[in-house]
């Protein structure tokens, strides 16, 4: 036998070997890589049902994974799997949920809690304030989301006209995934001066997303009212000028694909995503859909692509209810005097002019 059939023969069983070890690993990552529909159910810390998008990666040898468009931290071992998603308390204040599960028959179920035990004085606090416990309890299961190809479905007019009252919101993330420009920006930001409600300026958009609306609606646009804000979703076609300036809620508009209603919106004023101060920028688009279920909920889901404040684009989802017509509706009153002179009476005034450059 020659010296070159036995390095051929050699080589076939290594890559023969490697291939078995591809095939191996792919077999294990890849009953993890995907998109899930995660669910938790909080029994203590204030109790809720509430889901997320859960989509993990496998990228140079480690799991990568994130919830409503925002990064976690994730360690799978097997069929074991621990996961740390953060959110905030009602009192405003970021904590950490801590999962521990394990995937049996292609679903993962588990629990969720703090990374370590609490104190007396902890549970004590989470007993007489349910929504300022940062270290709520319960259980949590996940689906895998399949995904089907299909064409877009001839429109089939829904009736969402009405009263809506919230019914639940989707899971929420204080942490995003940011550009290194906007973590810059984000630095700086000072939520006493520089978030636009304090000086009675809209919030936009995306913060209002999941306050209900009373809903109008026709064959050309539909039309939701939130509060004082009215917000227009124009369904035929017609585009703003070529220049037009920005607004809070910017320029709607919508389609029907099958019963799902889409609407794509531009011409955004920059403003910050909540109190947390995360920059969104004018050339931002949100992406909405809304679906009415066979229990009369509408179905809310919102992401904002921002390619210039982030990676990923981050992920918010709500659930609506239909309500009687019955109580009376004031617009909501803001005087930004009492900001104003709060600021001149702290001796704050000149630094508030100096941040113009930080407003829209």
């Amino acid at each position: 036998m020659s010296l070159l059939s036995t390095s051929s023969r050699l080589l076939c069983l290594f890559l023969l070997f490697a291939s078995c070890l591809m095939s191996k690993a792919f077999a294990i990552n890849g009953k993890y890589v995907g998109e899930w529909n995660l669910v938790i159910n909080q029994v203590t810390g204030g109790k809720r049902i509430q889901n997320g998008l859960l989509v993990i990666d496998y990228l140079d040898g480690r799991y990568v994974a994130h919830v409503q468009g925002g990064p976690i931290t994730i360690k799978i071992m097997n069929e074991n799997i621990e996961m740390a998603i953060d959110d905030w308390t009602g009192a405003s204040m970021p904590f950490e949920r801590y999962y521990r599960g394990v995937l049996v028959n292609g679903i993962m179920t588990g629990k969720f809690g703090s990374e370590k035990p609490i104190t007396d004085k902890q549970q004590d606090l989470c007993n007489k304030i349910p929504l300022g416990c940062p270290h709520p309890t319960g259980t949590w299961k996940a689906e895998r989301i399949e995904k089907s190809i299909k064409s877009k479905e001839s429109a089939k007019l829904v009736n969402i006209e009405g009263k809506w009252a919230l019914n639940g919101r989707g899971m929420r993330r204080w942490t995003v995934d940011m550009t290194e420009a906007a973590i810059e920006w984000n630095k700086n930001f000072d939520v006493e001066m520089d978030l636009p409600r304090q000086r009675c300026v809209s919030s936009g958009l995306v913060n209002n997303f999941g306050s209900a609306p009373e809903i109008f609606q026709d064959e050309n646009k539909i039309t939701m009212i939130f509060s004082s804000e009215v917000r227009r979703i124009y369904l035929d076609n017609r585009q703003p000028p070529e220049f037009s300036d920005w607004y809070p809620l910017g320029f709607s508009s919508g389609y029907w694909d099958g019963s799902t209603l889409v609407v794509e919106t531009t011409n955004l004023m920059p403003s910050v995503r909540g109190f947390m101060g995360n920059p969104i920028s004018s050339e931002a688009k949100i992406i909405e859909k809304y679906e009415l279920d066979k229990e009369g909920l509408l179905h809310a889901h919102m992401t904002l692509y921002d390619p210039r404040n982030y990676l990923t684009p981050p992920i918010a989802t709500a659930t609506w209810k239909r309500v009687p017509d019955e109580t009376v509706v004031f617009p909501l009153l803001c005087d930004p005097d009492s900001f104003y002179r709060q600021l001149y009476d702290e001796d704050k005034f000149d630094d508030y002019i100096k941040r113009s450059n930080r407003r829209y």
